[in-house]
């Protein structure tokens, strides 16, 4: 089946809000394998609105409609699609009970204007409101079912879920599902990462490819609308085999985990603990490490040394190593990670030492310079990083996925 996404209201056209509801509606709908071929937005004009509920109807199985169901005089929808479908509006007794019931035991009972929102479409199908004042309801036109709900957050999030979804779902083809996989990659451009898998969707029919860069990684995502059909979901199988062929070494989860999610999965699964010692970064890999859930079973420490006493006092980092090598260097990222493995007894002592910018570079040490020591029973290894970019923000998140990535591929 295939779908179409109509919101509506003047704040959404001015930019005053963000329209977050269709992505919303678009998700839960693609995740029962219904498509979703357009997202129209519209102002509160009545002319308007007919004219985009006249260019959806017969377009598509399915339309959801959000916004101006309320009981201000620019709350045009149920007017516009009862002109639309050259339908009069009346008072709806199902509607007229469920505004009645959210007024219940209020004192001066139902407002006037409130009374309004009982009025819907000659045809159409309540669907009461349990949340708030303006009900739901559903119109049948031209081959499509038009869903209309309230605009406020809470109620169409509560009606998406509790009435329109289930409805869809027993409208849905046996068999109908989407079926995706996200892929996280980090190391590879977008443009790389697109000519890597170029031409997958040509030779898989009815396969789709996408793309979303989350700075400073790129997701890859692999989908197909399963009909019941075997042989296409073999074709889909075949396709991710190959997108994960094709990137390598640079896939970080072929599941969508995230950096910090994908070393935690390690980190578990080798029943291994982790410390941290981090300069240039300033916290940042720590952040990204416990903000997975049981973190603690596996993270033990991050320090934040940043002044070279401290990397001494907390440390253990030699004088002479700062003073011969400085700071960002191959020899002080080697004591580093020694010295957080050993303060706190992980079995792995990670450590990050650079130059983040917009100042501080030098000829032999430019900003974006990273130094990554890994220290473990085995021994300690460094790894030099020359980071692309010059803001200081950009680096320091570049430069802690740099260094979970070295910890990812060394576990």
């Amino acid at each position: 089946m295939r779908a179409m996404i109509v919101t509506t209201g003047e704040e959404i056209l001015k930019g005053e809000v963000v329209d977050t509801h269709a992505p919303w509606i678009s998700e839960k709908l693609y995740e029962m394998g219904v498509e979703v071929v357009r997202h129209l937005s519209t102002g509160d004009d009545v002319g308007a609105l007919k004219e985009i509920f006249s260019q959806v109807a017969g377009r598509c199985e399915v339309a959801v409609v959000t916004g101006g169901l309320g009981p201000t005089e620019d709350d045009l929808t149920s007017e516009a699609a009862a002109a639309a479908k050259g339908v009069p509006l009346v008072e709806d007794a199902t509607a007229l009970a469920s505004v009645a019931a959210y007024f219940e035991g209020r004192s001066g009972g139902v407002p006037v204007s409130n009374m309004k929102q009982a009025r819907l479409p000659s045809g159409a199908v309540c669907i009461p409101n349990p949340v708030g004042t303006a009900p739901a309801f559903h119109l049948d036109w031209k081959g499509t079912r038009f869903w209309f709900l309230p605009g406020v957050p809470r109620e169409m999030y509560y009606l998406m879920n509790e009435a329109v979804l289930p409805q869809i779902a027993r409208m849905q083809p046996a068999g109908d599902r989407l079926v995706k996989t996200t892929i996280t990659t980090f190391g590879l451009s977008e443009s790389v990462v697109g000519e890597r898998i170029s031409g997958i969707e040509s030779v898989s029919d009815g396969i789709h490819v996408g793309y979303r860069a989350v700075f400073p990684m790129i997701e890859v995502k692999i989908w197909t609308f399963a009909r019941g059909d075997e042989k296409g979901e073999g074709r889909y199988r075949d396709a991710v085999a190959d997108a994960l062929d094709r990137l390598g070494g640079y896939v970080v989860s072929p599941q969508g985990l995230s950096m910090a999610e994908a070393v935690a999965e390690k980190l578990s699964m080798g029943k291994q603990q982790v410390a941290v010692a981090e300069s240039c970064t300033g916290g940042r890999i720590g952040s990204l490490l416990t903000d997975v859930p049981g973190s603690s079973a596996w993270f033990l420490l991050s320090a934040v040394t940043y002044a070279n006493s401290a990397k001494e006092r907390v440390l253990g980092v030699s004088g002479a190593t700062l003073t011969a090598h400085g700071a960002v260097s191959a020899q002080t990222v080697t004591e580093m990670a020694q010295g957080v493995r050993r303060v706190s007894g992980a079995h792995i002592g990670i450590a990050t030492s650079g130059i983040a910018g917009p100042t501080g570079g030098s000829a032999d040490k430019p900003v974006g310079t990273l130094f990554i020591g890994i220290a473990t029973e085995a021994g300690t290894e460094t790894i030099h990083f020359a980071s692309p970019f010059t803001g200081r923000h950009q680096n320091k998140e570049m430069f802690a996925f740099k260094a979970l990535d070295a910890l990812r591929r060394a576990l």
